[in-house]
C-alpha cells in the first residue's frame, strides 16, 4: 500500500511541477530576438496580452540585463544594449523606464511605467548579451574559462582543450577571434567546482555548452589543469572575417573607431591582431556602413609594429569629435594574387603564413578552391582555376598542397589541406585563379544590382542607357546564362559609395562589362537611385567530361602575353587552353525557362540552355522533386505540378536531359543527377513541364513573410486593405505551408519595392490560389508599401486535450493531411525546433506517450533527429514520411515557454490559466484522495474482520 501511495504522490508532484515550475514569477514570458541574436543575446521581447512586444531602452542598464539573463538561465549579463542593436522590432512596445535592482527573478518584477505606456520608437529597442561563460584572471577577453552551472561558477579541465574550443568561447563572449588556448592553469588555478572535462568542440558552435563533453562535474582533474583562452577584442563588421568596419570592445560595449588620421599602419595592426595577414587598404567614411552607439577611439596613431590596436596611441576611450559617417575600416587578406599578367582579381595565389608569403601547389586544385579565393578577396565569382604556374612561378615557400575546399568556405585557410609547408611540389606547379571583377548584390547570385571592382573598391553602374545588351554581357561574364531583364532605378536597392560607370554601351557580344564603351571610371552625373541591375537565367556547375583537353605546358605558352589573358579567360571553358580538371567544373547548363501554349513565367514546358541552344527535358522519371527545383531556380515559389507528355505542347530541336533525378533540395536543375546532356531515348511528345505558384513570401521564412505575386513578368506586393485570415489561409494552402496563424498588416515583414499588384483582396478561404479571390484588378490600388500584407503559416500545429497555441500534441501537414509524430527518439532538441518554428519561445519539455491525448489518422514521422538549430521540423532528419511502426499511444508533444497553461502568475490576463491549473490540481488531488480513502476503508474493514 505504501508503494501505491508513493506512486500517487509522485504523480501529483509531477503534475504540480509541470503546471507551476516553468513560469516566470511575474507571469510574463520573455525571449531574445532580432538580427544576429542567439538564445542568450538579442532584442528583449516580452509576451503580454497574447502579443510579443519590445522594451524601450530608456533607463536600460546592466541591472536590467542581469535580470533578463538570470530569467532565461543564460548566466550573467555582459552588456545592456540600446538603440535597437539587434535590429528594431515591430508592433507593440510593452515596457519603458524599466528599473531593476538586479536581484529580481523576472523582468516583470522590476519597476516600470506600465504595460504599453511609453514615448519610444522601435529604434530604441533594448537588448542584452548574456553568457554562462566568463574569463577570470586577466582581461574581459582573455583568462581562465569558467562556466555557470547549477547556480555555481566552475572551471574547465584542459584535457583535449584546443583552438576549436577557444574559438567557441571567444565567439560566445563577443570577443572577436581566438588567439590561443592555454592550458595548465596559465591564468592561475581556480577554486571550487570543475564543471567540464574532455570538451570537444567542432569550432562552429555558438556556445560552449553545445560542445561534446564528459558531463557536468565528471572529471579526473585538479585546478592546476584549468583551461584558458586568449581572444582579440577587435572585430570587423559589415563584410567578411578579414574586412569590414573596425569595432573594439571596451567597458562591456562594442564601439567604432573614427577615421581621423586612420591610415595603412593602423590597418596593419588590426589585420595582424586578427590573424588576417596583411592590410590591403584602410578605408574611411563608413565604407562598410555606419555603426551605431559608441565611438571609442579617435586620432589613432599606430607605428604598425604593435600587436594590438589598444597598444597604439589615441585620444582616449570615448573622446572624439566624430559621427558614424566617419567610421574606419580595414581590408586585410592572408591571400594575394600576383605574377605576370595578374591584376587585383586574377593571378598566382599566395598566402601569408608565419610572417611569410608563399604559393599553393596545384595538386587537387580545382574550381571550388578558386571560388573560395575569389570570395575571400571580394572579387566576384570564379571563372577558372589555372594550374602549372599559369601566372608565372613564384619563389620561396610553398605553403599548401592538396587543398580541398567545398566551395562554401569564406577563407582558403578554412579548407582542408595537407598541412602548412608539407608538399612535394616545385614552383612550376603554382596554382592560380581568375575571378570576375563584377558582382550582383541585393538578390541572388544571378540577379541583383551590378557592381564592379575598380581601384580596390566596389562601385555601382548608373542606369543611363542601360539596356538588354549590357545585361547580356554581365550575365555571360558571371556564367549566369542569358539575360532576362535589365533593371533600372535601383530596382535591387541603392548602393553606397562609388558610382564607377555611366553611359555604358555594349553591343552584347563583349566578354566583360569593362570591354564595353562607357564614359570613364568615376565619371557620371548620377545618384544611387539610378543604380543598374540585371536578372539572368541561373547557371550552376556540374561534373561533365570535357570535349577538349590541352596540356598544362600548352596553356602557359599560348597565353603568356598580358594582352591575351582576358580574352582567353572569357571564352567558354571548353575552349580554354587549360587542363582536364579545370574544364570538368565548367558551367554546363546556363539557364532554365518555361515556354509553350498556355505557359507563363511560372508554368510551362521546361527548357534548358546548353551549348548555346535551348532544348527540352524528357519526362522519364520526371516528378514533383524535379519540379520543386525548377520553381525554386526561377524564383516562382513552390511547385504545384510536374506535368508530362508535352502538357504545354511539344518542343522542337534538342532534347537535352532525360531521367532527371532531383532530391528536391538542389538550387538548380543542372545540379540534379541525369544521364548526360543530349543522352536520351525520347521524343518531344514526352517533354516535361512544371506548374509553379506565382506567390512567394519574402522577408522571413519559407512559410511566413510579405506576400508577393508574379504578374506581367514582375513580382509585386499585395495591399493590406481588407486583408484577413481567409486570405492568409489561401496563401498558406497554395504554398503547401499548412494553416494560417495570422495575417499581419502594415508591412510587418518590411516594405517591398516596385509594383503593388493587388488591393481589396477578398477570399472566401476555400480558393486554391490567391489569384482566384476577388480583388480590385491587377495594379489598381490606393496604397503605399507601408501597407504591404503578410502571412504567417505553419506546417506544424499543437493540438489535443489541455493544449494551447504553445503546447500540445505535435501534428504536421503533409500531402494535404494532418498527422502526428511518433515519440521514438523524440527529445528536447526536437521540441526546441517546434517551439522556434511556432514562435513560442524556448522548449520546456518534450512529452511522450500521447501526453496530450492520442491523435487519429496518419502518423507522418518517426525517429525524428533534430540538432536543435533547424528553423523547421521538416529540416530535421527522420525515417521518411509515413514510415513507422507506432500507434497513436506514442504521439509526441511539446511544451514551449510561450504556453499559456504553464505561465501561472499574478497577471489578470492569466486568470483563466490559474483557474485551469488550480482546478486540475484540485481534481487530481480529489481523485487521489478518494482512491486513498477507499484503500484505507478497505484495509480497516479487513482489520475488523480479524
Amino acid at each position: 500500500m505504501m508503494s501505491g501511495q508513493h506512486r500517487n504522490l509522485h504523480f501529483l508532484s509531477f503534475v504540480s511541477f509541470l503546471l507551476t515550475s516553468s513560469s516566470p514569477a511575474g507571469g510574463v514570458e520573455i525571449r531574445l530576438a532580432g538580427r544576429g541574436s542567439t538564445r542568450c543575446s538579442g532584442r528583449v521581447e516580452i509576451y503580454h496580452n497574447n502579443t510579443w512586444g519590445t522594451v524601450c531602452d530608456d533607463s536600460w542598464d546592466l541591472n536590467n540585463a542581469d535580470v533578463v539573463c538570470r530569467e532565461l538561465g543564460c548566466g550573467v549579463a555582459l552588456s545592456a544594449l540600446e538603440s535597437a542593436r539587434f535590429s528594431p522590432g515591430t508592433g507593440q512596445i510593452w515596457l519603458d523606464d524599466v528599473n531593476c535592482s538586479g536581484t529580481e527573478t523576472s523582468l516583470s518584477e522590476c519597476q516600470h511605467g506600465g504595460f504599453g505606456t511609453h514615448d519610444c520608437q522601435h529604434n530604441e529597442d533594448a537588448g542584452v548579451v548574456c553568457s554562462g561563460v566568463r574569463l577570470v584572471g586577466s582581461t574581459r577577453c582573455s583568462g581562465r574559462v569558467e562556466i555557470y552551472h547549477n547556480n555555481t561558477w566552475g572551471t574547465v579541465c584542459d584535457d583535449n582543450w584546443d583552438f576549436n574550443d577557444a574559438k567557441v568561447v571567444c565567439r560566445e563572449l563577443g570577443c572577436g577571434v581566438a588567439l590561443s588556448a592555454p592550458q595548465s592553469a596559465f591564468f592561475g588555478p581556480g577554486t571550487g567546482q570543475i564543471w567540464l572535462d574532455n570538451v570537444n568542440c567542432s569550432g562552429s558552435e555558438t556556445s560552449l555548452s553545445e560542445c561534446q563533453h564528459g558531463g557536468f562535474g565528471t572529471h579526473n582533474c585538479q585546478h592546476n589543469e584549468d583551461a584558458g583562452v586568449v581572444c582579440s577584442g577587435v572585430r570587423l563588421v559589415g563584410s567578411t572575417r578579414c574586412s569590414g568596419r573596425v569595432e573594439i570592445y571596451h567597458n562591456k560595449t562594442w564601439g567604432t573607431v573614427c577615421d581621423d588620421n586612420w591610415d595603412f599602419s593602423d590597418a596593419e595592426v588590426v589585420c595582424r591582431e586578427l590573424g588576417c595577414g596583411v592590410a590591403l587598404s584602410a578605408p574611411q567614411s563608413a565604407h562598410f556602413g555606419e555603426g551605431t552607439g559608441q565611438i571609442w577611439l579617435d586620432e589613432v596613431d599606430c607605428s604598425g609594429s604593435e600587436t594590438s590596436l589598444s597598444e597604439c596611441q589615441h585620444g582616449g576611450f570615448g573622446i572624439q569629435d566624430c559621427q558614424h559617417a566617419e567610421d574606419a575600416g580595414v581590408v586585410c587578406s592572408g591571400v594575394r594574387l600576383v605574377g605576370p599578367g595578374s591584376d587585383q582579381c586574377s593571378g598566382r595565389v599566395e598566402i601569408y603564413h608565419s610572417n611569410t608569403w608563399g604559393t599553393v601547389c596545384d595538386d587537387d586544385w580545382d574550381f571550388n578552391d578558386a571560388k573560395v579565393v575569389c570570395r575571400e578577396l571580394g572579387c566576384g565569382v570564379a571563372l577558372s582555376a589555372p594550374q602549372s604556374a599559369f601566372f608565372g612561378p613564384g619563389t620561396g615557400q610553398i605553403w599548401l598542397r592538396n587543398v580541398n575546399c567545398s566551395g562554401s568556405e569564406t577563407s582558403l585557410n578554412e579548407c582542408q589541406h595537407g598541412g602548412f609547408g608539407t608538399h612535394d611540389c616545385g614552383h612550376g606547379e603554382d596554382a592560380g585563379v581568375v575571378c570576375s571583377g563584377v558582382r550582383l548584390v541585393g538578390s541572388t547570385r544571378c540577379s541583383g544590382r551590378v557592381e564592379i571592382y575598380h581601384s580596390n573598391t566596389w562601385g555601382t553602374v548608373c542606369d543611363d542607357n542601360w539596356d538588354f545588351s549590357d545585361a547580356e554581357v554581365v550575365c555571360r561574364e558571371l556564367g549566369c546564362g542569358v539575360a532576362l531583364n535589365a533593371t533600372q532605378s535601383a530596382f535591387f536597392g541603392q548602393g553606397t559609395g562609388q558610382i564607377w560607370l555611366d553611359e555604358v554601351k555594349c553591343s552584347g557580344s563583349e566578354m566583360s562589362l569593362t570591354e564595353c564603351q562607357h564614359g570613364g571610371f568615376g565619371k557620371h552625373n548620377c545618384g544611387h537611385g539610378e543604380d543598374a541591375g540585371v536578372v539572368c537565367s541561373v547557371a550552376r556547375s556540374v561534373t561533365q567530361t570535357p570535349t577538349t583537353q590541352s596540356s598544362p605546358d600548352q596553356a602557359w605558352t599560348q597565353t603568356t602575353p598580358e594582352n591575351t589573358l582576358r580574352s582567353s579567360v572569357a571564352q567558354p571553358v571548353e575552349q580554354l587552353p587549360i587542363d582536364h580538371k579545370i574544364a570538368r567544373s565548367s558551367p554546363a547548363a546556363d539557364g532554365v525557362r518555361l515556354v509553350g501554349p498556355g505557359s507563363d513565367w511560372c508554368s510551362g514546358r521546361v527548357e534548358i540552355y546548353h551549348s548555346n541552344t535551348w532544348g527540352t527535358v524528357c519526362d522519364d522519371s520526371w516528378d514533383f522533386n524535379d519540379a520543386k527545383v525548377v520553381c525554386r531556380e526561377l524564383g516562382c515559389g513552390v511547385a504545384l505540378n510536374a506535368t508530362q507528355s508535352a502538357h504545354f505542347g511539344p518542343g522542337t530541336g534538342q532534347i537535352w536531359l532525360d531521367n532527371v533525378d532531383c532530391s528536391g533540395t538542389e538550387t538548380s536543375l543542372s545540379e540534379c543527377q541525369h544521364r548526360g546532356f543530349g543522352t536520351h531515348n525520347c521524343q518531344h511528345n514526352e517533354d516535361a513541364g512544371v506548374v509553379c505558384s506565382g506567390v512567394r513570401l519574402v522577408g522571413s521564412t519559407r512559410c511566413s513573410g510579405r506576400v508577393e505575386i508574379y504578374h506581367n513578368k514582375t513580382w509585386g506586393t499585395v495591399c493590406d486593405d481588407s486583408w484577413d485570415f481567409s486570405d492568409a489561409e489561401v496563401v498558406c494552402r497554395e504554398l503547401g505551408c499548412g494553416t494560417a496563424l495570422s495575417a499581419p498588416h502594415s508591412a510587418h515583414f518590411g516594405e517591398g519595392t516596385g509594383q503593388i499588384w493587388l488591393d481589396e483582396v477578398k477570399c472566401s478561404g476555400t480558393e486554391t490560389s490567391l489569384t482566384e479571390c476577388q480583388h480590385g484588378g491587377f495594379g489598381t490600388h490606393n496604397c503605399q508599401h507601408n501597407e504591404d500584407a503578410g502571412v504567417v503559416c505553419s506546417g506544424v500545429r499543437l493540438v489535443g486535450p489541455g493544449s494551447d497555441q504553445c503546447s500540445g500534441r505535435v501534428e504536421i501537414y503533409h500531402n494535404n493531411t494532418w498527422g502526428t509524430v511518433c515519440d521514438d527518439d523524440w527529445d528536447f532538441n526536437d521540441a526546441k525546433v517546434v517551439c522556434r518554428e511556432l514562435g513560442c519561445g524556448v522548449a520546456l519539455s518534450a512529452p511522450q506517450s500521447a501526453f496530450f491525448g492520442p491523435g487519429i489518422g496518419q502518423i507522418w514521422l518517426r525517429n525524428v533527429n533534430c540538432s536543435g538549430s533547424e528553423t523547421s521540423l521538416n529540416e530535421c532528419q527522420h525515417g521518411g514520411f509515413g514510415t513507422h511502426d507506432c500507434g497513436h499511444g506514442e504521439d509526441a508533444g511539446v511544451v514551449c515557454s510561450g504556453s499559456e497553461n504553464l505561465s501561472v502568475g499574478f497577471s489578470l490576463c492569466l486568470v483563466k490559466t490559474v483557474v485551469f491549473s488550480v482546478g486540475l490540481i484540485v481534481m487530481v488531488s480529489a481523485v487521489i484522495g478518494v482512491h486513498l480513502m477507499n484503500r484505507l476503508k478497505k484495509q480497516n474493514n479487513q482489520t475488523a474482520l480479524y
